[in-house]
């Protein structure tokens, strides 16, 4: 018994020192955003140097670990309105969303799921000739969405794609987001103490 006991505070302690360590090297200060900067609570990259239809960009946001940009609140709106004022860029920029599985109907291409924030000009979406993508663009000093033909050539507006939350039972230990190492850590204190009591109970003995 022990010897049990010695061998789940000692796997106990080496966890904790993998946790730890992992953290360390891990903390968000670590991550590399490059070349996305923060603006309000997300990531994002403009590319300017670039032109490309609205599948290329998606294609090329995917490439960089983004996503073509897709924001769900005003907050997020106003943060990327004001970036793209002081940068001055005056031209299109395609953005994630388009209804060409079902017209009208505008879904994000990051997520599947449909668009929860617009702000569109003034009488659009218009479908003029088929327009099927979304895109975005100052108007006086307001970003407002438009929907556009996608083939169409503008620069991309990437965003960075946040990792994967979930834990894999076949990831090593040192492979896990620091969650899942936790999680990991109180399932097997839990399992220590249930078997440490379970060792510990005293034997009845049948009384004659």
């Amino acid at each position: 018994m022990v010897n049990f006991i010695h061998i789940c505070l000692m796997l106990l302690s080496t966890c904790g020192i993998v946790a730890s360590s992992y953290h360390s090297c891990n903390g968000e200060t670590a991550v590399n955003y490059h070349p996305f900067i923060k603006l309000g609570s997300k990531y994002y990259f403009i590319n300017s140097n670039w032109k490309m239809n609205w599948f290329k960009s998606s294609e090329y946001c995917r490439s960089i670990g983004g996503d073509l940009a897709n924001i769900v609140s005003l907050e997020e709106h106003l943060a990327l309105e004001e970036y793209i004022l002081a940068r001055k860029i005056r031209t299109q920029l395609w953005f994630d969303g388009n209804d060409l599985a079902e017209e009208g109907r505008y879904m994000s291409h990051s997520t599947g799921q449909p668009i929860v924030f617009t702000k569109w000009l003034q009488n659009n979406p218009g479908n003029s000739g088929n327009e099927d993508c979304l895109e975005v663009c100052i108007h006086g000093k307001t970003l407002l969405m438009n929907d556009h033909h996608c083939e169409n050539t503008f620069y991309a507006i990437c965003q960075y794609r946040a990792p994967n939350k979930r834990c894999s039972e076949n990831n090593s230990l040192m492979h896990q987001e620091e969650h899942c190492i936790l999680e990991k850590l109180v399932d097997v204190s839990t399992q220590a103490v249930d078997i440490f009591k379970s060792h510990s109970q005293p034997t009845l003995s049948p009384t004659v």
